[in-house]
């Protein structure tokens, strides 16, 4: 009796509720997640989720993020390590030499324990969000530094 009232009023016999949550991102904000990560590839979830959630006024989870860039898909990959261009060299270069004789600059600076500072722009657990077939592509491409270990322990 029941089941037949209910295929009267609600014209399902189906008793359960939807067997997932309401989305918490609309189209538009859907949108924006995934400019916002081809625009910068490396970005992470949590810096793609500040802008929506100081808008929005609600958390969204890094799951979330991730869930809908690879609904439009975007995977998070390593990035292909390419070996410094001989400019990139030449800057560095040019780098260090301007800061090579500062004394001053560093007696003002205290060091109270020995730690490791990486000479490498990452430390090898930067991803890049791309699509399938982008793995060559400018964006997705980082140069590495393919001498030996360049870490300085201070």
């Amino acid at each position: 009796m029941r089941i037949c009232d209910r295929w009267m009023q609600e014209g399902t016999t189906d008793q359960r509720g939807p067997s997932h949550p309401p989305q918490c991102t609309t189209s538009r904000e859907d949108r924006q997640i995934v400019r916002m990560a081809v625009m910068d590839r490396s970005v992470t979830t949590r810096t793609v989720a500040q802008p929506i959630e100081y808008v929005t006024h609600h958390s969204v989870s890094a799951r979330t993020i991730r869930r809908r860039l690879q609904q439009s898909g975007l995977s998070a990959r390593r990035p292909l390590l390419c070996p410094l261009t001989q400019n990139d060299r030449r800057l560095r270069r040019q780098w260090c030499d301007e800061r090579m004789m500062w004394v001053a600059e560093w007696n003002a600076d205290v060091f109270t324990d020995m730690s490791c500072i990486c000479l490498q722009p990452h430390d090898g657990r930067i991803r890049v969000w791309r699509h399938r077939g982008e793995r060559m592509l400018n964006s997705c491409v980082m140069r590495s530094h393919t001498g030996p270990a360049p870490d300085i322990m201070v």
